[in-house]
This record gives structure tokens, C-alpha cells and sequence, in this order.
């Protein structure tokens, strides 16, 4: 997997390997649901409202944020042998993939009061100015010390104008490809105050009854981006958004495209400096 590689996981994976957990974090994906009995995510989801996935989507983010690693099964992600990340599901999207403003801030809202440590949205809409309803519920969030991650869009335009990525406080993700360049399709995040990239070009991952498949978007970026700062969370449970995205930042990779979807998370050495740093506090 090209993406292990753009994304030093390995590096993660050989750091968590030897590393517990202060405790498990909980990564809400807010979504069309997760098929919450695939046998690469059943042992890592939490008992959470969206336990069932008609549409798929929310299944293959799911097991890109936590699927259990080093289990011999058909995937791998951050979240090495499931002992640092835990994954709720939270229906944000119907069964056709399509959600309203009423329903993504109702999902914020759960997934805050039930305890969630990041939650990830893999949604959005053109939105220059966000609904009041989605910024409020992203404030409560925020405010109870939930770090927020969403994609940037796959219009090929600023994310600037791409609503819940364009909020305050909200670590905005845009998709690279295997030759590390800023996905064709990607939205650009350079003009929001927390962009980030991840690779998002054919990823492998979990699809409803037991099956794997690759896709690409912006949606498959930020939950490896959700997944790495869960892993952190779960190694320093006060981590801060702010504290996270400064990590994020001064640990990515610097690549051709970084002025317009800024860097690429380098899961090694972000756990490095943050397993450095708590040590030494």
C-alpha cells in the first residue's frame, strides 16, 4: 500500500508496537453508518447509534481510522493490534450518501455528549458561509475538547468555500496521489488556518458484509488524519487540537504541492515528537 509509505505508518507501527496506551481513543465517524460486524472492524467499534452501513462509505472510512492492525486480516491501519483506537459511528448521511445541515450537527452534538476524542467527517457542500446550526455544533465540540477533522472536497477549488472544512478550530484535509502531488480532484486548503494532507488515491479498505475495496477522495484522507490524531490522543490524553495540528505541521512532509494542500502527515515521526515531548512535561 503506496499510502503506508507516503504516510510513514510503518514508522507509527514500529513506535506503538513497543508503546500502551494511557487509554483508548474514541474517533466518531460521522457518516452513512459502519457495518459494525466486518471482520476487520468488530473488535475496535464501540457500541454507537450507525451500527449498520447501507451505503459503504462510512465503512471504508471506518476502517481506514481503526481497523485493527497485525491481526492477519485483510487491512491494516494506524491502529496497531486495536489497542489505541476505538471507533463510533454516528449516521451524519443517509443510506444514499446525502445529509442534511440538521443531521451533521445532531451527529456533532452525539458524538460530543457520548465521549468522542476527534470525530471525522468525510462530507461536506459548497458553503462560503456555514450554517450557524453546523458552526454551533462544531463550537460545542471543540469547546469539550474534541478535535475536529474534515475532508476539503473534490470540486478541484478552494476549500475556503467548503463547509465543515472551512470552520474555525477544524484541521482541513486534502488528498495526495502515490507520486505525492495534490490529487487531481482535491480541493486546495492552503487558504484555511489548519490544512493538511493525507494520501487519498486508490485506498484500500473495509466495505459493507465482509469485503475490501479501493477508493479515492478526500474522504479516504481525513480519516487516516483522525486515526493518527486518536493514536495520539490515546498516548496523551490532554493533547489539544491546537497542540495536535502543530504537530501535524512541524512533523509533515514538505512535498511539490504543500503550498496548496499543505504538508503530509508523517505518522512516524508525529508520535515520535509527541511520545518525546510528554515525556519530558
Amino acid at each position: 500500500q503506496w499510502a503506508f509509505d507516503a504516510a510513514n505508518i510503518d514508522g507509527a507501527h514500529e513506535i506503538l508496537s513497543q508503546t500502551e496506551p494511557v487509554r483508548k481513543a474514541i474517533v466518531a465517524i460521522l457518516d452513512t453508518g459502519v457495518d459494525a460486524q466486518h471482520e476487520d472492524i468488530r473488535s475496535t467499534f464501540i457500541n454507537s447509534p450507525a451500527d449498520d452501513d447501507a451505503h459503504g462509505h462510512g465503512t471504508h472510512c471506518a476502517g481506514i481510522a481503526g481497523a485493527a492492525t497485525n491481526n492477519g486480516l485483510g487491512m491494516a491501519s494506524l491502529n496497531w493490534e486495536g489497542k489505541f483506537v476505538e471507533v463510533a459511528s454516528y449516521r451524519a448521511l443517509s443510506s444514499s450518501g446525502m445529509g442534511t445541515v440538521e443531521s451533521i450537527a445532531q451527529a456533532v452534538i452525539d458524538a460530543t455528549s457520548d465521549g468522542a476524542d476527534i470525530i471525522s467527517m468525510s462530507l461536506g457542500d459548497y458553503s462560503p458561509t456555514p450554517p450557524r446550526v453546523i458552526r454551533e455544533a462544531i463550537d460545542f465540540a471543540q469547546k469539550r475538547d474534541v478535535i475536529v477533522v474534515a475532508a476539503a472536497g473534490n470540486s478541484n477549488q478552494d476549500a475556503g468555500h467548503h463547509m465543515p472544512a472551512n470552520i474555525d478550530g477544524v484541521i482541513a484535509v486534502s488528498a495526495i496521489d502515490a507520486s505525492l502531488r495534490k490529487a487531481a480532484f482535491s480541493n486546495t486548503n492552503f487558504s484555511l488556518k489548519r490544512p493538511i494532507a493525507a494520501p487519498g488515491v486508490d485506498i484500500l479498505s473495509l466495505v459493507p458484509k465482509g469485503g475490501y475495496e479501493t477508493k479515492s477522495g478526500t474522504s479516504m484522507a481525513t480519516p487516516l488524519v483522525a486515526g493518527l490524531l486518536g493514536t495520539m490522543r490515546a498516548l496523551d490524553p490532554g493533547l489539544t487540537a491546537e497542540r495536535a495540528y502543530d504537530i501535524l505541521q512541524t512533523t509533515g512532509r514538505e512535498v511539490e504541492d504543500s503550498r496548496q494542500v499543505g504538508r503530509v502527515i508523517d505518522a512516524g515521526e508525529a508520535i515520535e515528537a509527541l511520545v518525546g515531548t510528554s515525556a519530558e512535561s
